[in-house]
């Protein structure tokens, strides 16, 4: 069925990215197999949202989905983070993927992989979501987000989630985005106006977390099932 995009529905349309939540799986590691030591569990630990538990049952998630490299190292693919995440081949999943492949060798370990789950975690503080969704969105790294770039976000969304959206529809979304923050002067964001979006909707941030307490849990009894 079509779905029509108004000029006031692009925060909606970005808020029902929470659909990522669901489905998820994960990516490469630099510690292969369950039996993670404490001393490497609290090194994370200092680094993450998580606790040690926490930690050592994503560990073990992790080395049930990783694949070894060449290096001896466990790392996941693009592909397969497009799996785990379960969304379509799209801008989104390409971004969410590039900035938290810190190293850009084009797979990730168990520490993007932890990195990764720690920010879109229910844990993690608004600002750290502000900083990686802004990031995403800013796809050259400039330091602003340019109507090109929100056009390319804006299509990838309304791709993933079959909505309807002609060009002259999502122009009007565009133009009334940059309308809303006058500060961008119809250019560009700059993270502070971005921060000013978000703080005026903050559910735009929704979609950059995933409730992954019941994964832990299962991951836990696995865990101490396998030992």
């Amino acid at each position: 069925r079509k779905a029509f995009l108004q000029s006031s529905e692009f925060v909606c349309c970005l808020e029902r990215l929470s659909n990522l939540a669901m489905g998820n799986t994960y990516n490469g590691g630099t510690t292969k197999g369950p039996m993670m030591k404490q001393k490497e569990a609290d090194e994370f630990v200092a680094t993450t949202n998580f606790t040690a538990p926490e930690v050592k049952a994503l560990n073990f998630h992790f080395s049930q989905l990783a694949s070894a490299a060449a290096s001896g190292q466990s790392l996941i693919s693009r592909s397969d983070f497009q799996s785990a995440v379960g969304m379509k081949s799209s801008t989104f999943v390409d971004r969410l993927f590039a900035v938290f492949d810190h190293n850009g060798d084009g797979a990730i370990n168990f520490k993007e992989f932890l990195t990764i789950l720690s920010v879109l975690s229910t844990k993690a503080t608004a600002s750290e979501k502000l900083e990686i969704s802004f990031k995403i969105y800013d796809m050259d790294g400039d330091g602003k987000i340019s109507r090109d770039e929100l056009t390319a976000m804006l299509r990838a969304t309304a791709d993933e989630h079959q909505l309807v959206l002609d060009n002259a529809q999502l122009a009007s979304v565009i133009d009334a985005t940059f309308q809303e923050l006058p500060s961008a002067a119809g250019q560009f964001i700059d993270l502070q106006a971005y921060s000013s979006l978000v703080e005026t909707h903050p559910m735009m941030l929704s979609q950059f977390t995933l409730n992954i307490s019941s994964l832990i849990a299962e991951q836990t009894a696995a865990r101490q099932g396998a030992a």
